[in-house]
């Protein structure tokens, strides 16, 4: 057991690697009244090739696998079903697939340690059956059929979609009907075998409890389990090319005002920081420009031409960050061309840099006052930079002004991907 001191909690936090593999996180904080726990597998909507647990060459798997594996996880041969358990003791279980893990997780106000050992019961458990596979096909396909409904999903897809090229970033986490209709109780299996390893997996406690009590019931609990013994999991690797894959696409949806995104696509190779720096980096630059303190917002409101502040979406692709000004208007063609000046001069002043830094921090050190935001910070950095970051207030301290003029002009404005939702006329 070893101890992580991380420089904005007042806390530690408590690591431990099991003999299966198996990494736990625990903080322990007594001022919280709840526990927020996670329990995530390294294995999300990207990584549909790979080589599978007991073979040796690459094997493609049908879009919208994880997500699809997401549910059947839920399943239980026998007692109650996740949902029942933890309502049972005023508990909320739920569960959520990402480009880049599956994530199962509850919260609790008692009972902490029961909890625990049934999340990881029934995620290291999977039962399927031929039909129970087919009849959550029909399920899933409604799901996408519901966000095929919903213009801001839409505008989402054609986003990624219109970005990039090959990057298995661009394919809707959940998938097709078509890429769902293709999956087979087999191929549940194999993702599950492959990926559900404890050694691929890791479980974070946040809450007010005895850690020594904690870190037993987790490791009598594995001690009672037989897995297969570990081993690296290979996934194909891509290449992806700078440029994008569609400059323009107008498309037709059911939204009652037009909706507009303007995706500036960033090769993160030729940046020579930290994946956390460049996130930063950018969060500064794309928030002075364009958030509702802007002189960007100011002047386009008193013109008219929007009403509410833009919306700055990014997506860190691995190989590329997708940075998307997004926001509805009537006047999409001046706003559009607005946008695209503002990328063509990208600039921030001295002032604006120190005031976002000064954001950054707070940012920080609110959401270290709940379970849930710390679970989430320590979730993403295991997921992202394969470990918990120790002072991330220090990264921000760090920043400079010159090295994010650097990185400006490593920037080229030219790829740039527009996506307009008209109304149905």
């Amino acid at each position: 057991m070893n101890k992580i001191k991380i420089k904005t909690l007042d806390e530690e936090v408590i690591y431990d690697k099991l003999d299966n593999g198996l990494e736990v996180y625990l903080v322990n904080k007594a001022t919280f009244s709840s526990s927020y726990v996670t329990f995530t597998t390294k294995y999300g909507s990207v990584y549909n090739e790979f080589t599978p647990l007991g073979e040796d060459k690459l094997k493609k798997f049908p879009k919208g696998i994880a997500h699809f594996l997401e549910h059947k996880v839920f399943a239980v041969k026998d007692g109650p079903d996740p949902m029942e358990f933890f309502s049972r003791s005023g508990s909320i279980c739920n569960a959520y697939t990402t480009f880049n893990n599956t994530t199962y997780l509850f919260y609790a106000t008692n009972k902490l340690e029961e909890n625990i050992s049934y999340l990881l019961d029934y995620v290291q458990e999977l039962y399927l059956t031929p039909e129970s596979v087919e009849n959550e096909k029909k399920i899933i396909s409604e799901e996408i059929h519901m966000y095929d409904d919903k213009p801001s999903e839409v505008l989402s897809e054609r986003i990624r979609l219109n970005a990039l090229h090959t990057n298995p970033y661009r394919d809707s986490i959940i998938g097709t009907v078509e890429d769902i209709s293709k999956i087979t109780k087999e191929d549940l299996e194999t993702c599950y075998s492959t990926f559900y390893h404890p050694s691929n997996m890791f479980l974070i406690v946040v809450g007010s409890f005895d850690s020594d009590k904690i870190l037993k019931v987790i490791r009598d609990n594995q001690n009672k389990k037989k897995f297969k013994p570990a081993r690296k999991i290979k996934v194909k690797e891509f290449k992806e090319e700078d440029s994008v894959y569609k400059k323009s696409e107008v498309i037709t949806s059911s939204t009652s005002i037009p909706k507009v995104s303007i995706t500036l696509k960033i090769n993160t190779k030729k940046i020579n920081l930290s994946r956390r720096k460049i996130s930063l980096y950018l969060y500064i630059l794309f928030s002075s420009m364009f958030d509702e303190t802007s002189i960007f917002d100011e002047k386009l409101k008193k013109e008219k031409i929007i009403t509410n502040t833009a919306y700055i979406s990014t997506l860190n692709s691995n190989t590329h960050i997708l940075v998307s000004i997004i926001n509805e208007t009537e006047k999409y063609k001046e706003f559009i061309d607005r946008v695209e000046n503002e990328l063509k001069n990208m600039s921030i002043s001295k002032e604006d840099f120190e005031r976002k830094k000064k954001v950054l921090i707070s940012n920080e050190l609110f959401a270290c006052e709940y379970a849930e935001q710390i679970n989430d910070i320590l979730l993403d950095d295991l997921i992202f930079e394969g470990k918990i970051e120790s002072d991330p207030i220090g990264i921000i301290n760090s920043l400079s002004i010159d090295e994010l003029n650097d990185i400006i002009k490593k920037i080229d404005n030219e790829n740039i991907s527009k996506v307009i939702l008209k109304n149905k006329k």
